[in-house]
Order: C-alpha cells, then structure tokens, then sequence
C-alpha cells in the first residue's frame, strides 16, 4: 500500500475528473480522483472540484451537516469557505465492485468557515464511482477524532 501511494504522490495532483486508461487498477484510479480532490480544494477550484464529484454526491461534513454537490461547490465559490496545507495520510482502499472503491485515512488541513481559519484533523471514508470512465466522488462521511474509545472487556 505504501508503494501506492508514493506512486499516486509522485504522480502529482490533476484538477480534473480522472479518466483511468484502459487497464489501470481501480484502486489507483480512485487515489488519484481523491488527489485531484484535495488538490481542487486547496486551490478554490469549483469547476474542477464539480468535475471530480458526482451529481448523486452526499458530503457529510465532521459536524454532521450534509451537502449535495451543488451546495458544497457553491460554498466554495461564494467564499464562504476556504482550504490550505492539506495532507492525507493512513490511507487505506477497499475495492468493493468493478466500479466502486472506498478511501479511508485521515486527513490535516487548514480551513476557513466564514472569517475564521483552524486546524482541522479528520478521520474521513470516500466512496469513488466509476461514471463513464471518470472516478467521482460520491459520498463523504468525516469525523473528528477525540481520543482512542476503548471497548470495555466482557465479564
């Protein structure tokens, strides 16, 4: 896994819906979607942030609001909301269909809601759609951690 994603890195960021060649794995195809995501974020690029989500998207934020794709991209656009020094890392894929794969990881950035900038650290998992050659985006579920939850030994 790790060889993967120093691949996906070396490969660099593309502010574009990714199209995968014929052949290319699913999972490295859906890794560079969410490169290009997070890429797309960082720049305030709504239209190539749109061209990387799918029309049916569900974006559940960490304080639990829920986004469509329209909302999340007009968010972007009006200023309201802002992104800086984003990084992911423990990443982990699962491929559950041909044209379905799940990202999970955590992610830092910076983010700005309204004139407020903070720190933010996420646990995150990402459904990726195959839609006509392209990964999208189609549902976002994050969390902020606060603490290692320990389950209590059976008695």
């Amino acid at each position: 896994m790790k060889t993967i994603m120093a691949w996906v890195a070396a490969v660099g960021c593309m502010a574009v819906a990714w199209a995968a060649p014929a052949g290319e794995p699913a999972v490295i195809a859906a890794l560079k979607s969410d490169q290009a995501r997070i890429a797309a974020m960082v720049a305030g690029n709504p239209t190539a942030l749109a061209n990387l989500m799918s029309e049916q998207l569900r974006f559940v934020h960490s304080d639990g609001r829920v986004e469509s794709k329209a909302d999340y991209v007009k968010n972007l656009m009006t200023g309201d909301t802002a992104y800086a020094d984003a990084t992911t890392s423990e990443v982990e894929t699962m491929q559950i269909t041909p044209d379905v794969v799940v990202v999970m990881g955590t992610q830092k950035m910076r983010k700005r809601l309204g004139t407020e900038w903070s720190n933010v650290s996420l646990r995150y998992l990402a459904v990726y759609r195959n839609e006509m050659s392209s990964w999208r985006l189609v549902a976002w579920q994050s969390a902020r951690p606060s603490g290692n939850s320990v389950v209590p030994p059976k008695k």
